[in-house]
């Protein structure tokens, strides 16, 4: 099949929906499939890829991230579009599937509504409430929607969103771990100069508002424990700030602008992976750090009752600064329990989150939208 992606972001542009859309895209072309991705320009960027189409674009208020000004000159033969956000690319997307009569695919990435705070101006109900409204429109224009996860299929349901939703997680490329992890744990903890017999607390991802970083600091400082390192993987808005938070804390290690797939390597630095977002979808970084062997503490979020399995490889806590320490310090001090909890954990991801799986579902479901429609 001809398959177009159309994106609002993508590389060099690093975020957990730009990671997911490549990694899928990889996996379709191995498995014989030509994918085109529609996507913005990013200044200094030079195109390697023919079949990655660049928008214009202009700044868009947020560290790195450009606004897609969707207009392509010429659009290839394509059997179906899979557009990756329902905004600008995604109008386009839109627009050229029903101008075509071939499928359209809408993956819903994001809970929008709770990103309503970059909404400047405009007060937060109404951006929540125009938000929603924009979102169940978009979604019930297209053929077939895939969420990540239960949880974001219930949310869509509330919304009202009344086209055929499949859960689909985002993909891990497993093949990309180290193939010795205690050994690529001895390296990272060298260079970081982190002592052995040390505990080492993970987070990786974004650095933003709605990640809830600050949750983490105050968790470290409640266990006020020599033996244990904090460390924080990944770059964003927050970057000045939480880098002088780690200057005046010991035990504290800020690593930024980590490119993938590298970051895959650095998982194997942690012990326990740390999650305090209250906004995902599916948290692809966790199925990440289960892959690596991490048992995963996490605030409670119901998009996340598909990732992590409470009690089996890691924690699902509720919304409280004494019990997400709690069950942290627990893994600190159980090493046979965080040791079965992190075999738990890495089968699982291998089992569920490994990319060409995830692809071959992704290609059944393109399979059967495109005979529907008398394509192939």
């Amino acid at each position: 099949m001809n398959i177009a992606f159309f994106m609002d972001s993508y590389k060099p542009y690093i975020s957990g929906v730009t990671n997911s859309a490549e990694i899928l895209a990889k996996n379709l072309r191995r498995l014989g499939h030509r994918i085109y991705i529609f996507a913005p320009a990013y200044p200094g960027h030079v195109e390697t890829d023919p079949d990655i189409i660049r928008f214009p674009s202009i700044a868009g208020g947020y560290p790195k991230f450009r606004l897609a000004i969707p207009v392509i000159r010429e659009m290839p033969s394509v059997d179906l579009i899979h557009a990756h956000s329902p905004f600008q690319s995604g109008l386009l997307a839109r627009f050229i599937a029903r101008q075509k009569k071939v499928p359209l695919v809408y993956s819903f990435h994001t809970f929008f509504t709770r990103y309503a705070h970059y909404a400047r101006f405009v007060p937060k109900a109404a951006a929540k409430l125009g938000i929603a409204t924009y979102l169940r429109q978009y979604a019930n224009g297209a053929d077939l929607v895939i969420a990540p996860s239960e949880m974001a299929r219930r949310y869509l349901r509330r919304l009202t969103v009344t086209r055929p939703i499949e859960i689909v997680p985002s993909g891990v490329e497993t093949d990309l771990l180290p193939e010795s992890l205690e050994k690529t744990k001895e390296a990272l903890r060298s260079k970081y100069k982190i002592p052995r017999d040390t505990v080492v607390l993970l987070y990786a991802g974004r650095v933003s508002k709605e990640k809830n970083i600050p949750f983490l600091f105050k968790s470290f400082e409640r266990l006020n424990r020599r033996d244990v390192y904090l460390i924080i993987v990944g770059s964003g808005p927050l970057d000045a700030e939480l880098a002088r938070r780690s200057r005046r804390q010991k035990n504290i290690i800020f690593i930024t602008d980590v490119s993938y797939p590298g970051i895959l390597s650095l998982y194997s630095i942690g012990d326990i992976f740390l999650f305090s977002s209250m906004t995902e979808t599916q948290g692809m970084v966790i199925a990440e750090a289960k892959a690596s062997g991490l048992p995963v503490v996490a605030l409670f979020a119901g998009a996340l009752t598909g990732s992590v399995r409470s009690g089996i490889d890691g924690y699902l806590v509720p919304r409280s600064l004494a019990g997400f320490t709690e069950h942290v310090s627990r893994l600190i001090d159980d090493p046979a329990l965080r040791q079965k909890m992190s075999r738990a954990a890495r089968a699982d991801a291998l089992d569920r989150f490994a990319a060409p799986a995830v692809a071959k579902t992704i290609e059944t479901l393109y399979n059967s939208m495109v005979k529907r429609s008398g394509g192939i």
